[in-house]
C-alpha cells in the first residue's frame, strides 16, 4: 500500500491533519464566534473546558479537529496564512459568512465565486475577532 493510501482508505484519517491548535486572547469571544460559524457545516462544539480554557470542534468527539486555547499572549500568524475549511454547500457558506459577522468577525472577501481559483471555486474569508483569517469553500457544480 502506497503511504498516501492510508490516508484515503482509514474513515479516521481523511486528510495529513490530525487536528489544528491555536491561542486566543479570549475563551469566551472565540467561543461565541466558531460555535456560529461552524453550526452551518455540522461542526459541533464536542468539547468544552472553561476552567482550563479550551474548546475544541468538530464532528464528533473522535473527530476533534480544532482546538482553541485562550492564552494571554495569543496572537494571529503572520501575513499569507489561513485556516480553510471545506463546506457542504454554497448555501452553508452564506451562513458561515453572516454568523461570521453576527459574531464579532470582518469580511476579508464576500461569499461568491471565484474563478481564477477554479470554475466552481466559490469562497468567503473572514477575520475572527482576534485577527486569524478563515476561508470556506465549496467547489462542487450547483
Amino acid at each position: 500500500m502506497a503511504n498516501h493510501d492510508y490516508y484515503r482508505t482509514n474513515p479516521h484519517r481523511k486528510g495529513i491533519l490530525g487536528h489544528v491548535s491555536f491561542g486566543v486572547r479570549s475563551y469566551e469571544a472565540s467561543k461565541q464566534f466558531y460555535t456560529a460559524i461552524f453550526k452551518p457545516f455540522g461542526v459541533d462544539l464536542v468539547f468544552d473546558d472553561p476552567v482550563r480554557k479550551i474548546l475544541g470542534y468538530g464532528l464528533d468527539a473522535q473527530h476533534e479537529a480544532f482546538n482553541i486555547f485562550e492564552r494571554a499572549d495569543a496572537q494571529p500568524p503572520g501575513g499569507g496564512t489561513h485556516f480553510a475549511f471545506n463546506a457542504p454547500s454554497r448555501a452553508s457558506i452564506d451562513e458561515f459568512f453572516e454568523a461570521g459577522i453576527r459574531n464579532g468577525g470582518k469580511s476579508n472577501g464576500e461569499p461568491g465565486l471565484r474563478k481564477n481559483y477554479g470554475e466552481n471555486y466559490y469562497a468567503a474569508f473572514l477575520v475572527d475577532p482576534d485577527g486569524f483569517r478563515l476561508e470556506a469553500v465549496f467547489q462542487d457544480p450547483e
